[in-house]
């Protein structure tokens, strides 16, 4: 670094002032320069501790909820470069340069190594930085505060107080000495800030209003725009609000003196984010509240009169505080009433993270309501819902079984106060919950009990307070003597055993712990239900005749599968004589698995469980009353059927494999486990926790560490592997390598935060660059499996090298790093193996044991950058050191290896290419002089090739006079090729290089070569030129008026009011004439008024583009003729369901979902909404409507079409394939960026299509016959299919005949 002095007096002083008496030995040792620059780094991590108030860290973009850092807002055009920068350097001056989506803050070379920012605003941020680290003055070579370098002027007068300002209110002005803030009492003392400029800063004209708001094109102090901010509620992070308006570039014009009137109107809110401070009705109407048509209208309404201030300030305030009223109103379906998302998080229901997410519309209310954490407390577990007869499996509610005398009035009675307490009372039979009035109402229960329910039923409404007339709880009601002690006691325990207690007040259950803080429970009574006596025992069992706890009675209960409703199973034991019942009552044993291991239970209680059946429990009984068995053997039996119920249970166990679940079953045939381990396991005697403790069955599972991580060897500072490539500590290819080894061996791995992640996990979480994806997402396939391309099975690593579909060197580097780490990977079952089952399942053979036995070039495929050795991985881990925090792999770099590596920075060697010109004797810059930066850049390089030059001059292996030997020598090599297919014309003709040459030389604003091959030209129009000039027919003049006047009649045929209707917004007419849709003809009778937009729309050769040819709209039955939807006719099974799906599909990937009844076309939507088709396939459907609609890349931001989303693997290739055949054969492929279909060419020249889809699609074989004929049964292309319909005479509508 430059100001390497200046940084170690701040790194000594903040040393001695943060260090005790006892350290000072150390402080002592860097004076005298024991210490390296290094060792210091936590001392000089003292600022960022004490770094005040944040700045302005990022962009947040309104409509998306995107962060983006002010950089990238740069480079997508939402900031200007100028207001970028002042902001970056604002930054840069106040601490360091932040990005905020991943919530780093780095100095300014990091950022430019982490790409946070570029080049081109690297030195402006450099010299900002020096407020930071200090300037050097040039006459006594003393550190500088910024006040103090503007003060001998070596800094420019504006731009110091900008930054002096961006300091003050970000926390104080910064120190450079002591590497901290200091009041500004202090900065008077230290010479660092005066009154003349405090009175600059505190009079906020244009000297301090150094910076702008792109929102409403104010110029501002710092703070007035820190102000305007939010606070990013996940990071506590400074974001300025970008509005649509921004976005869209919308310009809101209005005269400067109304402009003035609204600036200087201050208002005060209540609500949202202009809460508790003064804005002005300026600022306020260009926020995200209000949109550009409404702030046309509040402009146009004060010109003309119609309204004054007082009414806009009334209207904003009103919009305002609906608006964040309306986003406050997220609420949920309580027991009786709706629970605001807020009432969930103050019962600690939900946490700020999740009511966040709901405030922000990232995730849902159904969302939310499906997690079993939630549910609980919303809507309860189920009570005991009603009696299932176990002679004839008839199912019946409570009362009715009261009524038909197989339950006794008391019995019946209480349980159904349970029912009405907990929540509902329930009809088991039509799976219905009712409130009391409702059940008396439909007969579920007689009227005789309704008084006694409504009574019961207040625990969840709630008691009157006869005193305070408040609403109160059950246990309060309790507690106050308002009902009976047993009664309250046993309606409580009802509530506890069915998911919590009941907070009436807020309509939903509540944890224990909230429950005791509101008052609605305590230590006393908590220790009543903990002790099952006769206090808490309120519940009877028909069956048994014993008294029980609510949920002791639950668990002798059975779950009806289809509803899942708890029922109490009603026996017929009157064949058991007294005797019997007695002996079975005194005979206890004790259970070790199931539902009731651990417990100690009766021979009577257990054959009343669903574990016997009625058949078994008679058998054992007629059996034990004529003395064939005795009670030790029954007993046995009843041990062996809890044994085998339990392993048909447990038949179905999992463990977590590398992408999924691992039966248990599997790893029994993958020899990983014995026979006795899954005995055990099916037998309970062995938990999943203790089966993954085991050494030989982890490693299969999940295998040994690969190298995780970097260890520099000076500070012991660990690096991921990507990050050691950016800070140019490792060579590309060597980072590569020991990438695809990690994505091969299961995961990525960031070795700082020790976390797992996919290649897609690992791209979007920073830890590796996109550039990596496709590659490391191939080498992950080593895990996830190859596709055979003739069956279509999934395979592994071993196999696709066995079939030549991987290159054989890159096979047996992955396949060795799967060996170093624990065994070859099967990816179809998703673990591990031994290597004798690998032989078995042919994923590994006797030749490549061999090859990777014998340590030979081969597997010599990885580097030890310390030695410069090849080796195996194997050997490369052995080198190695494990993390002992984390158990991590981690090879360690050497001191000498770290300074070598550190040679050139980024920024060292990019100044060096850029500063080297060369002079171009041929070929494209023949005749001009380039830098060696710009010419690595060009067309001459491909990205490889520059990457190589660029890391072996940073690790000084070669020089600038060989890269430009290099680089003369590519461009000499393609200019011959190049040359020698360009045919010599006539002898008095030009030849194709003096015309090329010649053509470049001239320009007219762009050199005219580059203009004739524009999209100003046609191929023939070209070609016509060139001839004519090459033949001397016409001279450069000429060519020049020619080109000239198509420029102008270009622009004058550009009409951009016209506008076309697409399949989901308008079109430009320029829009179509680029797409080639619509030819210059056409274009010029539109200008000329001879056509319509009308008359273009309904020409076969545009409407095909705008709407496409009709997909399969619905289906015909041959022998009714009943037309009806694809949906309809999946409901009536006449299609399966699958079929129907990817009919339904098709249909959304094309346009618009179709009615074909009521011949109307509706988005996915608008479908679901007008039940066109049901809400559980809604989101497929959706999803399918993004062929449409877009996909937006994970990695940009952008929006992609279908093709572009299939070639980066965002979609199934087979789902993709499907969907872009259904757009071919409908009209074309759709570009939905500008919502209408292309032609194929133009389709290819924006990469929406290319050669191999285009030989997948005209090769009808299986990747594309992914439609089914329900009449023929065969498999077929949407073309094909589509052929064999009909086409309604009425409507046009294609149909499908069903014959029957």
């Amino acid at each position: 670094m430059q100001n390497t002095n200046g940084v170690a007096v701040c790194g000594v002083k903040a040393l001695h002032s943060s260090l005790s008496t006892g350290n000072q030995s150390k402080a002592g040792d860097v004076s005298k320069g024991c210490i390296l620059m290094e060792q210091l780094t936590p001392s000089l991590c003292y600022l960022k501790s004490r770094h005040g108030e944040g700045s302005i860290a990022g962009l947040l973009v309104h409509a998306s909820n995107e962060k983006m850092s002010i950089y990238q807002a740069m480079r997508k055009g939402i900031l200007s470069p100028g207001a970028a920068l002042i902001l970056l350097e604002a930054q840069a001056a106040t601490g360091f340069l932040i990005d905020p989506v991943t919530d780093q803050q780095l100095s300014v070379d990091e950022a430019l190594q982490a790409g946070i920012i570029g080049p081109d605003v690297y030195d402006n941020l450099q010299s900002a930085e020096k407020a930071l680290l200090g300037y050097k003055d040039p006459y006594t070579g003393d550190t500088l505060s910024l006040f103090q370098a503007m003060k001998k002027e070596l800094v420019v007068n504006s731009h110091g107080i900008r930054l002096l300002e961006a300091q003050i209110a970000t926390g104080g002005i910064i120190d450079p000495c002591s590497s901290e803030r200091i009041p500004v009492d202090v900065a008077y003392k230290r010479g660092m800030f005066d009154e003349d400029m405090n009175k600059i800063l505190l009079d906020p004209r244009d000297d301090t209003r150094g910076f702008f708001d792109p929102n409403t094109q104010d110029n501002l102090t710092y703070l007035e725009l820190k102000q305007r901010c939010v606070t990013d509620p996940d990071t506590g992070l400074c974001l300025l609000i970008v509005t649509d308006k921004l976005l869209k570039g919308v310009q809101i014009s209005i005269d400067d003196q109304f402009k003035k009137i609204f600036k200087k109107t201050l208002v005060s809110l209540k609500y949202g984010r202009f809460k508790d401070r003064s804005a002005t009705l300026w600022e306020i109407i260009n926020s995200e509240y209000f949109t550009e048509d409404q702030i046309r209208e509040f402009i146009n309404n004060f010109k003309s009169g119609k309204v004054t201030i007082d009414a806009i300030i009334i209207s904003v305030t009103a919009t305002i505080e609906q608006a964040e009223r309306k986003k406050k109103e997220i609420s949920f379906h309580g027991l009786r009433r709706k629970v605001s998302a807020l009432q969930l998080w103050e019962s600690k229901i939900i946490d700020d993270n999740l009511l966040r997410k709901l405030e922000q519309g990232i995730t849902t209310i159904k969302e939310v309501s499906q997690l079993q954490s939630v549910d609980q407390y919303l809507t309860g577990t189920c009570s005991i819902a009603g009696v299932v007869v176990e002679s004839t499996n008839e199912k019946m509610s409570i009362y009715q079984a009261m009524r038909k005398q197989m339950l006794m009035p008391g019995a019946a009675l209480i349980m159904l106060e349970a029912q009405a307490a907990t929540g509902f009372l329930i009809d088991p039979v039509k799976n219905v919950k009712l409130t009391v009035d409702e059940a008396a109402e439909a007969g579920l229960v007689g009227p005789e009990l309704r008084q006694k329910l409504l009574s019961a039923e207040r625990a969840v409404t709630g008691y009157k307070d006869p005193y305070t007339s408040d609403m109160i709880s059950l246990f309060q009601a309790m507690r106050k003597d308002l009902i009976v002690k047993d009664h309250g006691i046993r309606l409580l325990e009802a509530q506890i055993a069915t998911g919590g207690i009941i907070d009436p007040v807020n309509s939903h259950r509540l944890p224990v712990d909230v429950a005791y803080k509101r008052g609605l429970f305590d230590e006393e009574m908590n220790k009543i239900l903990l002790d099952p006596s006769d206090d808490t025992k309120g519940f009877f069992d028909p069956n048994t005749k014993d008294n029980l706890t609510y949920l002791q009675l639950q668990e002798r209960c059975v779950t009806e599968p289809e509803t899942e409703l708890c029922l109490l199973c009603l026996r017929d034991l009157r064949y058991i004589d007294q005797q019997t019942e007695v002996a079975f009552k005194q005979a206890t044993f004790s259970i070790t698995r199931g539902k009731f291991q651990g417990r100690t239970i009766s021979i009577w209680e257990f054959i009343n469980t669903q574990y016997v059946t009625d058949t078994k429990r008679r058998e054992i009984v007629q059996e034990f009353k004529s003395g064939t068995i005795t009670i030790q053997q029954v007993i046995t039996t009843l041990i062996t059927i809890i044994e085998e119920t339990e392993r048909k249970t447990h038949s179905d166990i999992t463990v977590d494999g590398l992408r999924k679940k691992v039966p248990l079953e599997e790893l029994l045939n993958s020899e990983v486990i014995q026979t006795r381990v899954f005995e055990d396991l099916q037998m309970g005697r062995k938990t999943i926790e203790e089966l993954l403790q085991m050494d030989s069955v982890w490693k299969y599972l999940y295998g040994e560490s690969s190298i995780a991580g970097i260890l520099l060897g000076h500070s012991n500072e660990k690096i991921s592997i990507y990050q050691a490539m950016r800070k140019q500590m490792l060579m590309r290819g060597t980072a590569l390598i020991l990438l695809e080894a990690q994505a091969a061996t299961g995961f990525l791995i960031d070795p700082v935060k020790n976390v797992k992640l996919t290649v897609d996990e690992a791209v979007k979480a920073g830890l590796v660059g996109a550039e990596l994806h496709q590659k490391l997402l191939s080498a992950e396939r080593a895990v996830t499996g190859y596709k055979d391309p003739y069956t279509g099975d999934v395979i592994s690593l071993f196999q696709a090298l066995k079939k030549d579909l991987i290159v054989k060197d890159h096979g047996i580097r992955l396949l060795e790093a799967q060996i170093a780490t624990g065994g070859i990977i099967d990816p179809v079952h998703s673990h591990r193996l031994p290597v004798n089952v690998a032989y078995k399942r042919g994923l590994f053979d006797e030749e490549m044991n061999k090859i990777l036995a014998d340590a030979g070039d081969d597997t010599k495929g990885f580097f030890d950058p310390n030695s410069k050795e090849n080796l195996t991985y194997l050997e490369l881990k052995e080198r190695c050191v494990t993390d002992p925090g984390t158990g991590l792999c981690l090879l360690k770099m050497t001191d000498q290896r770290v300074k070598d590596q550190r040679s050139y920075s980024i920024v060292e060697t990019q100044r060096a290419f850029r500063g080297e010109a060369m002079s171009i004797t041929c070929g494209t810059f023949k005749g001009q002089t380039l830098s060696v930066w710009d010419l690595i850049h060009s067309e001459y390089f491909t990205e490889e090739k520059r990457q190589e030059l660029i890391e072996k001059y940073s690790r000084k292996e070669i020089n600038m006079k060989t890269i430009i030997t290099t680089i003369t020598t590519i461009i000499e090599q393609t200019q011959t090729a190049s040359t020698t297919k360009l045919p010599l014309q006539s002898a008095q003709g030009y030849t194709a290089e003096a015309i090329e040459a010649a053509f470049r030389k001239v320009t007219v604003s762009f050199s005219v070569w580059c203009l004739i091959h524009s999209k100003l030209f046609t191929e023939e129009q070209r070609k016509e030129l060139i001839e004519k000039y090459s033949r001397k027919e016409i001279d450069m003049e000429t060519i020049i008026r020619t080109i000239t006047t198509i420029i102008e009649e270009t622009q004058t045929q550009t009409v951009p009011s016209m506008t076309f209707t697409g399949l989901r917004c308008e079109i430009s007419l320029q829009e179509l004439v680029e797409s080639e849709i619509i030819d210059l003809t056409t274009l010029q009778e539109l200008k000329q008024g001879k056509k319509t937009v009308q008359d273009v729309s309904e020409l076969d050769s545009v409407k095909i583009y705008l709407k496409g040819s009709d997909s399969i709209a619905g289906v015909l039955v041959e022998s009714t003729k009943e037309k009806m939807s694809i949906y309809q006719a999946m409901r009536k099974q006449m299609l399966m369901r699958g079929t129907a799906l990817i009919l339904l599909e098709a249909q959304a990937a094309t346009g618009f979902l179709i009615d074909p009844v009521k011949n109307v076309m509706l988005t996915v939507d608008e479908a679901v909404k007008a039940g066109l088709v049901g809400p559980e396939i809604h989101q497929k459907l959706l999803s399918a409507e993004r062929a449409v609609t877009g996909y937006k890349d994970p990695y940009t931001g952008d929006m992609i079409s279908l093709f572009q989303a299939l070639k980066k693997d965002l979609i199934v290739k087979d789902h993709g394939i499907r969907l872009l055949e259904a757009q071919i054969a409908t009209g074309g492929i759709i570009d939905p960026m500008h919502s209408h279909r292309l032609p194929v060419n133009v389709a290819y020249k924006r990469g929406m299509f290319d050669e191999d889809m285009n030989k997948i699609l005209a090769d009808a074989g299986d990747d594309t016959k992914g439609f089914f004929d329900p009449n023929s049964k065969e498999n077929l292309t949407y073309l094909q299919l589509k052929e064999r319909c009909i086409k309604d005479p009425v409507t046009g509508l294609c149909f499908l005949l069903l014959q029957k």
